[in-house]
């Protein structure tokens, strides 16, 4: 048997009413782990979140996002086993201290169930904002080195580094977790992998980042850069973040797979051209298109997106989701655990376009359920449903 474990991301969106019946229900149902997303806004335009193309749009605006750590605090209140995190934050919209006292204060509030995702951040949320992107994987291992001295410090401390300086700085709030929270690193292959083996406890993916053949490469080279400095890599997180479109049936997943804001969002929600060049296409929105520094969603107008729209078939969706009922979903995914991922987190597309919710207790949940079910009966683990 492997020792998987399952998450989802909560609701985050307003009105808020639901988000404690959630996340209870998902404690009460044997879920895993939550994690949050910290962003302004999502990948998709404004101008396309309409009624006639996303049902959801008659229910909320796509940029209406509530601020993770408020319900990341309620969630460790209501809930008594369920893990939550954030995957994740970036380095450019808090500083380390602001982290530092935000996360020791959750690993509080929540018992040691609380872990933090740091990465460089995107470009869409920083420029809109009027705040700059400046040397952003300088600034997550400075971060990453100022977090690890404060979770496990008592007296203040002193880093002389190129963007921080900290003269007798004290983040006095002693962990409750020894050793602090859990701090994972988001990101490809490269520095991001490389700080998340050397300086964290894990590393968060995203697929269509990688295909199962190129995971078990990086897998290998995480392992690899892990043990370069002493480290158990069988210690440490691999947890990937996987976008689908789960549908009941062949004729489900076809209606979803055409629908045009999932068609935007896999040209949109790309790491880069590689996942395209894989099946020897090129990206509509750019040969060289990279989300995290090129999307500007607030920038892109009707006419424009749907020009886009226009030039992703429903094959092409299929290429960057995995799309499919519960139990083809999870004979997809499977390949990634087998290569190594030990934490498994789904976002159903189909869900947040139809009914505004990738994981709701209520809507879309009967999936989800399915799908996580196939994973633990392929994994040889107890059927538990999210339920």
């Amino acid at each position: 048997m492997r020792d998987v474990k399952y998450g989802v991301a909560p609701v985050q969106f307003p009105p808020v009413a639901g988000h404690r019946q959630a996340v209870q229900a998902y404690d009460e149902a044997g879920l895993d782990f939550l994690t949050y997303w910290d962003q302004h806004c999502l990948t998709i335009p404004r101008s396309i979140w309409t009624p006639d193309l996303a049902p959801a749009a008659e229910l909320f605006h796509i940029d209406a996002w509530l601020e993770p750590w408020p319900q990341l605090t309620e969630t460790a209140i209501v809930t008594e086993n369920i893990r939550m995190g954030l995957s994740a934050s970036d380095v450019s919209r808090r500083s380390p201290d602001v982290l530092a006292q935000l996360a020791l204060t959750l690993d509080h509030y929540s018992e040691g169930r609380f872990f933090l995702a740091l990465g460089a951040g995107e470009n869409k949320q920083n420029t809109p904002y009027g705040i700059t992107r400046d040397r952003p994987f300088g600034r997550l291992e400075e971060t990453l080195k100022l977090l690890k001295l404060w979770f496990s410090a008592d007296e203040p401390v002193n880093f002389d580094g190129k963007f921080w300086r900290v003269a007798n700085g004290g983040i006095s709030t002693p962990a409750y977790t020894p050793g602090g929270p859990d701090l994972l690193v988001a990101g490809g292959p490269g520095k991001a992998m490389r700080y998340a083996a050397q300086l964290a406890d894990g590393w968060c993916s995203y697929f269509p980042g990688s295909s199962a053949q190129e995971y078990v490469e990086q897998i290998a080279e995480f392992n690899r850069l892990a043990e370069e400095v002493d480290r158990d890599p069988s210690t440490l997180t691999k947890l990937m973040l996987f976008g689908v479109v789960l549908g009941d049936d062949d004729a489900h997943v076809e209606e979803l797979v055409n629908n045009p804001v999932i068609r935007w969002d896999s040209a949109a929600l790309v790491p880069g051209p590689q996942a395209w060049a894989r099946h020897g296409q090129v990206n509509p929105l750019g040969e060289d298109f990279a989300y995290v520094r090129d999307l500007l969603p607030m920038e892109v107008s009707r006419e424009d997106a749907l020009k886009v729209i226009d030039k992703v078939s429903p094959e092409m969706v299929r290429n960057m989701r995995f799309s499919g009922t519960p139990t083809e979903v999870a004979k997809m995914i499977q390949p990634f655990i087998e290569a190594g991922c030990t934490h498994v987190m789904i976002g159903d597309y189909g869900a947040l376009v139809t009914s505004g919710d990738m994981g709701s207790a209520v809507s879309g949940a009967r999936r989800l359920a399915e799908t996580f079910d196939a994973l633990r009966e392929l994994n040889g683990q107890p059927v538990a449903s999210v339920v």
